[in-house]
């Protein structure tokens, strides 16, 4: 994954600075035409170049910017081997999870994180967080894998659940106020994924695409309904 690249995507870009430095180098050449033969340095020609200056800093800064789809496809690709690192992680076959098929809940992590708001209309932040779910005959085994998009950071977790234990599977809608600068803050609407235990503990989860996921959380709820009936 390319960090430094992907960092770009959280920086602002200062179209202002490119302005700047235009109006200061417009007074350079300004100057610099007084100090030469009166009238033989057209002032328009001045004009012209600081206008093209301005814009060659304005293009440096966005240069190798990455788009809404890079980042998708950095994501894409760093949950490409999520069910290999979940079975090594939780010391499991496959054939020792086959009562459904896995079910996978994932999403960016907004808290204390960089976010922006795509062309899409999409938020993202440089965190994401995965969770993936395998079922046997009498436990959900759970693996939680968060990694960073700007820095070589990662992080991997496990639980496991008899589903006799498990208390509810739920969702939850949330509008919550992020700051992305100075002054400057963005309402993230996001739903979250809920699994809790009679134990009181619990596991949690953004949801990034809700209407996909939704049809697994269902089967989710009815696999565990029926064993806990069994």
């Amino acid at each position: 994954m390319d960090y430094s690249k992907n960092k770009k995507y959280f920086k602002p870009v200062k179209f202002a600075s490119g302005i700047v430095c235009g109006v200061i180098a417009l007074f350079f050449f300004v100057g610099f035409a007084l100090g030469c033969a009166e009238g033989q340095f057209p002032i328009i020609a001045l004009i012209f170049a600081a206008a093209a200056l301005a814009a060659a800093l304005d293009c440096f800064q966005i240069w190798g910017y990455p788009t809404d789809a890079d980042i998708d496809a950095a994501v894409t690709s760093q949950l490409s081997d999520l069910k290999q690192r979940a079975l090594n992680k939780l010391g499991l076959d496959e054939d020792e999870v086959k009562e459904v098929a896995p079910i996978v809940i994932h999403g960016y992590v907004y808290q204390n994180s960089l976010i922006k708001l795509g062309k899409d209309m999409e938020c993202r932040s440089n965190k994401y967080q995965a969770i993936m779910f395998l079922f046997s005959s009498n436990e959900v085994h759970c693996y939680t894998y968060d990694f960073s998009l700007t820095d070589n950071s990662q992080r991997e977790s496990t639980d496991v659940y008899f589903y006799k234990d498990i208390v509810s599977v739920s969702t939850q809608t949330e509008s919550t106020d992020y700051s992305v600068g100075k002054n400057k803050s963005i309402k993230v609407d996001c739903e979250y994924f809920k699994l809790t235990t009679s134990g009181g503990t619990s596991i949690s989860c953004t949801v990034r695409n809700p209407d996909e996921t939704q049809r697994s959380i269902n089967g989710m709820r009815a696999l565990i309904k029926s064993k806990k009936m069994a």
